[in-house]
């Protein structure tokens, strides 16, 4: 009994459903009683660990989603000419896979196609390729080199990502899109071979180019040049362009920079110093996460918001400079700073997102901008240092755990306006002796207030205040 299934389409073709057999080296066959093979459907082997070898008869013109997907033995597969179409995911997680020659029938490689191949070493691109999808080979650690084909047009987002030893590639003049983080994590990769007549891209002193659209892309790993200045005219850096490049450690960007996008310098430990001109309007998230040596920053005037995680981890960060034109501080902005002791925040800003300072254990004071409308929550968690807070007027709603275990903080000004205070807002507070409620408090969560054990609230006759302490039996006295 045949360990094949295969299934009938109403053009009269047959399709391989799925294997069942035990052996290792298939030979699949052309057709199923009388019925030409030409599809094999989605997931028809996956997880098949045993196979090391197949051969795809030549009758077959679709290889369906995740056909081989994480077929971790297989270790050849021999694609005929007449196949149109590789799908999604067809070969993901193949670890054994060394080598794959594409025949000249496809025209698109899909997306994550050969994702996590670990062992794939030699890849053939046919001519007739046109488009590489999305992450089609990232994760492929033994990839060293590969020949981008003359009439490739487009490279997807991280097409490349994490090929590791990938040490160089060809940009085609055809190709005229390259997406995001296409060799995000090359960390091998230290050149390009560009035409100079290429009508999009340029290679300048081994820094890759968008010429179109002004756009730096990508920076080598193995460049060891301690400062670099951007070229002038450049007006994009590209999403992880300098993402954990070890040796920078001055970085200098011209006039002619609109935006940093996201990760652009995630992970570069070693950067001390980057000057950043009031041109730039907008600095995605992450852009400068992890840049544990950085010591100062003065964000560039027009700047409207600081984004998610901007300066996450930011351990050496004493001195941040925030123009009047910021209005929005996104969640975990300034997490981790721990050398932050004091910072500036301008009037205008209306919101300071959930844990935007939490961990910046050096942090002493903050007075908040009157402005404000919105804190979130944990915004200043574990602010170890923080002795003195001063709320806005406009503030309404101090929500869970915003000061929690500020175990320093000893004094808090409290203005008339504010009317409700969250569960464990100020948690593990030990050093908040006093704390003054204004009457229009209306709701304050039962466990506001936890391990604050020498608090002793200042209330007004008759509030909701006065009555939430002698609920709780708490130390108080009327103001």
């Amino acid at each position: 009994m045949s360990a094949y299934f295969f299934s009938v389409r109403r053009d009269g073709n047959a399709q391989l459903d799925s294997y069942e057999g035990t052996d290792t080296k298939l030979v699949i066959p052309s057709d199923y009683e009388g019925h030409p093979v030409t599809s094999i459907a989605d997931n028809a082997f996956s997880w098949q660990s045993s196979i090391v070898s197949v051969t795809i008869p030549d009758t077959v013109t679709v290889l369906g989603e995740a056909a081989f997907s994480w077929c971790e033995s297989l270790t050849s597969v021999h694609i005929p000419k007449t196949v149109k179409t590789i799908g999604e995911w067809c070969f993901i997680g193949c670890s054994s896979l060394r080598s794959i020659i594409i025949p000249p029938s496809v025209r698109k490689i899909n997306y994550s196609t050969f994702q996590s191949c670990l062992s794939l070493s030699e890849i053939v691109l046919p001519d007739s390729l046109r488009q590489i999808g999305p992450e089609a080979f990232s994760e492929c650690k033994s990839l060293r080199s590969v020949t981008l084909p003359k009439n490739l047009s487009s490279l997807g987002d991280n097409a490349f990502a994490s090929c590791d030893s990938l040490v160089s590639v060809n940009i085609p003049n055809h190709l005229q899109e390259i997406g995001n983080g296409v060799f995000s994590g090359c960390s091998s990769l230290s050149s390009f071979e560009v035409s100079p007549d290429h009508p999009v891209f340029a290679s300048a002193d081994h820094v890759l180019i968008n010429k179109r659209e002004h756009s730096l892309l990508f920076y080598p790993f193995d460049k060891r040049d301690k400062e670099y200045n951007v070229p002038d005219g450049i007006t994009e850096i590209a999403e992880e362009s300098f993402a954990n490049r070890i040796h920078l450690e001055s970085v200098t960007l011209p006039d002619s920079v609109r935006h940093i996008h996201e990760k652009a310098f995630y992970g570069c430990k070693n950067l001390k110093s980057v000057f950043l001109p009031d041109s730039i309007s907008r600095i995605s998230a992450n852009a400068f996460h992890g840049c544990s040596m950085l010591e100062s920053v003065a964000l560039p005037e027009g700047l409207k918001a600081i984004e998610y995680s901007l300066f996450y981890a930011c351990a050496s960060l004493t001195s941040v400079s925030i123009p009047s034109s910021v209005r929005f501080i996104a969640p975990c902005a300034f997490s981790g700073c721990a050398s932050l002791s004091s910072i500036r925040l301008p009037d205008g800003i209306i919101e300071i997102g959930e844990s935007a300072f939490e961990g910046c254990r050096s942090l002493e004071c903050i007075e908040l901008p009157a402005s404000l409308e919105i804190l979130g929550g944990h915004a200043f968690g574990s602010c170890a240092a923080l002795e003195e807070v001063i709320f806005p007027k406009g503030l309404k709603v101090i929500l869970p755990l915003t000061f929690s275990r500020c175990e320093n903080l000893n004094r808090v000004v409290i203005p008339e306006g504010l009317e409700t205070i969250s569960s464990e807002a100020f948690v593990n507070c030990e050093n908040l002796l006093s704390l003054q409620l204004p009457q229009s408090v209306s709701h304050i969560e039962p466990d506001a207030f936890n391990e604050c054990r020498h608090l002793m609230l200042f209330v007004y006759p008759d509030s909701y205040a006065k009555a939430f302490a002698m609920d709780r039996s708490m130390l108080y006295s009327e103001v």
